[in-house]
């Protein structure tokens, strides 16, 4: 018998972050359509409505395996998805505590609102509180100056940097990374 894990829905001021369905495929494939959004990202998104629907099955296989979870960020006022924040262990499943990598996007037409900085402030605890994990990576291209301070107004603090380290699936380039983390002890 399988057990159907239940996606958390974490709530903030004004979103709800949430497990995303094939109905939000439409909405997730409409602003990675921007190449502002994905200049800094490993990937273009998805190519359509279609690949946008299978990459959430997809992703509700990887969160049924305990390996991989991407909150949909959606307004209050209309439910429309905006954004995500994906968290994955560094590697194994979340049950074995290992740290745990962040990324995140968000349309254009929300940027500089504080919207990710609400969002990520609900996500913090619950990788540090239920899922009880001590350290949160995050990875980010040098010139995304805006993320990099999202970050820090949150207490990461830069751990390194890494050259060549990211690879864009698209553009098949390298990037280097700056690499940040926040313990548990520190947030």
């Amino acid at each position: 018998m399988t057990i159907e894990r239940i996606f958390p829905t974490l709530e903030t001021e004004r979103f709800i972050l949430r497990e995303m369905t094939a109905e939000d495929a439409a909405d997730l494939y409409s602003y990675y359509n921007d190449p502002e959004l994905t200049k800094f990202l490993d990937w273009f998104g998805p190519s359509s409505v279609e690949h946008a629907e299978e990459l959430i099955a997809y992703w509700r296989q990887q969160f049924e395996e305990d390996t991989f979870m991407r909150f949909g960020i959606a307004s209050k006022e209309d439910n429309k998805i905006i954004g995500t924040i994906p968290i994955n262990p560094v590697r194994g499943p979340f049950r074995w505590r290992l740290p745990i990598v962040l990324g995140y996007e968000l349309s254009r037409e929300h940027w500089n609102k504080g919207i990710m900085t609400e969002a990520l402030q609900a996500v913090i605890p619950y990788v540090f509180e239920t899922l009880n994990n001590h350290r949160i990576i995050a990875e980010v291209v040098p010139d995304n100056h805006s993320s990099l301070r999202v970050l820090e107004k949150l207490g990461f603090e830069k751990e390194g940097y890494l050259k060549q380290h990211f690879y864009h699936d698209g553009l098949r380039t390298w990037s280097d990374v700056v690499t940040l983390a926040l313990l548990k002890d520190k947030e």
